[in-house]
């Protein structure tokens, strides 16, 4: 019965990983339709991009500041549903409800402070379970199958995009209030399907901390690993004779600048200097969200063989390359013939970012160290990013969105061209010891 027992366990639970993966499923279809209609509510108001772009980098600040905090939470809850799902029943509804609140604004009449409440307690919302809908994920699947369980929750998230561009397409020209009430619908069935079919208590992770603390007669409190501070790390990376980890940072936050205001204040320049109407608007970037899935595995396999800087580099001037035609003919066939090069583009560029940074880290002790650091980077360009473009739009003008984006892109292709480290040849036993510290983060 045990050989039984540790034979399952061992398994990689594909059809369980989706099921799975349905929690992660709903912040992908959610964001999407936010960041494509209601920074054009935001514009009626402010008519400044720049400010818009701040107001949507809200939810970073606050995913910032509550995700490692309800992580932690969950690490200690004890409940006879399990410890994530608790919080998934409690802030999936939640961010369903307000998400739907903010689609009842009428910008003509509502104040523009009511729309920002409704945004503010949506993104609470989302910060309260997604540390929880990633973090489930593991619970359940053994550490040496986890890159392929990672995959495939990514993946959902990007299914979950896609349907939300398909609603901007086929239901915001008819009903705004709709097309939120059936993402909305779809998050909640989400929750229920998955509560049907995932028992949290049977995962391997929650079963070991029972017997544990059955052992030990007292509750077992996880805690987090110890880890170099933001400034010890900067320090360790400053100190190093080779700058090349340093010109890795700067081309990664360069590129999410790049990348993160164009998402953000994309729909609002096709509305605004295309005279689209704002669902097909918001809709054109499911021609970027296709092929990035539809390359992605093929990126995984590529960069290896060709290098995962040079992949990168390639990924940066397809990027650009879009952006600079896009800039110079500004039309829906232009556009969509070139967001689905900049989408395999980016797909080289986004699969290879975080692994190269760990390539580059001299060990394994240091994987935690690059970890947050990327991190910290990627996180404030997406802070930044949309606000700082969209105050060279207001003085420019928002024909060169694109044109100012690729800025920023041009500037991650030089820093990458600086960087001489990420393709070291390890032996076994030293990409043992980097795969093992990767798998613990």
């Amino acid at each position: 019965m045990l050989l039984l027992q540790t034979s399952e366990k061992d398994k990689f639970l594909v059809s369980k990983t989706f099921l799975i993966g349905l929690a992660f499923f709903t912040t992908g279809i959610a964001w999407s339709m936010y960041n494509t209609q209601v920074n054009i509510m935001l514009f009626e108001y402010l008519a400044s991009y720049a400010l818009v772009g701040a107001w949507m980098a809200m939810d970073n600040v606050v995913g910032i500041i509550l995700q490692p905090i309800m992580g932690s939470k969950s690490d200690n809850t004890r409940t006879r549903l399990g410890r994530r799902i608790p919080y998934l029943i409690i802030g999936v509804p939640s961010a369903a409800f307000f998400f739907l609140l903010i689609a009842t604004i009428n910008t003509a009449t509502d104040p523009l402070w009511l729309l920002l409440l409704w945004m503010f307690f949506f993104n609470v919302s989302m910060g309260f379970y997604r540390s929880q809908a990633v973090a489930l994920m593991p619970d359940f699947i053994i550490p040496i199958h986890r890159s392929k369980g990672n995959a495939i929750i990514n993946l959902m998230g990007g299914v979950g995009a896609i349907i939300a561009y398909g609603l901007n397409f086929l239901v915001v020209p008819y009903s705004l209030f709709l097309a939120f009430a059936l993402v909305s619908i779809i998050m909640v069935a989400s929750l229920i399907v998955m509560l049907l079919t995932i028992k949290e208590t049977e995962s391997f992770a929650f079963q070991q901390i029972l017997e544990l603390e059955a052992r030990e007669g007292k509750k077992v409190k996880t805690e987090k690993k110890a880890k170099p501070g933001l400034i010890e790390s900067f320090q360790d990376i400053l100190a190093e004779e080779d700058k090349s980890t340093l010109f890795m940072l700067i081309a990664i936050f360069s590129w999410f600048v790049g990348y993160q205001a164009l998402e953000a204040l994309f729909s609002i320049y096709a509305v605004d200097v295309l005279g689209l109407e704002r669902g097909f608007a918001g809709g054109l970037l499911l021609f970027v969200a296709v092929p990035f899935i539809l390359m992605a595995i093929p990126a995984g396999i590529i960069s290896p063989k060709i290098g995962r800087r040079t992949s990168i580099k390639i990924g940066l001037i397809l990027f650009i390359t879009a952006n600079f035609i896009i800039f110079l003919n500004p039309n829906v066939v232009i556009i969509i013939i070139f967001f689905i090069i900049a989408g395999c583009g980016w797909a080289l560029i986004n699969i290879n970012s975080i692994v190269i940074v760990w390539e580059m880290a001299p060990n394994e002790k240091k994987i935690g160290t690059y970890t947050g650091v990327y991190y910290f980077f990627s996180f404030l360009a997406a802070i930044l990013g949309p606000f700082l473009v969209g105050i060279f739009v207001d003085f420019m003008g928002n024909i060169y969105l694109f044109l100012i984006c690729n800025v920023f892109f041009i500037a991650a292709l030089v820093f990458m061209f600086l960087v001489r480290r990420g393709e070291a040849q390890l032996t076994e036993e030293q990409k043992s010891a980097k795969q093992k510290a990767i798998r613990d983060i």
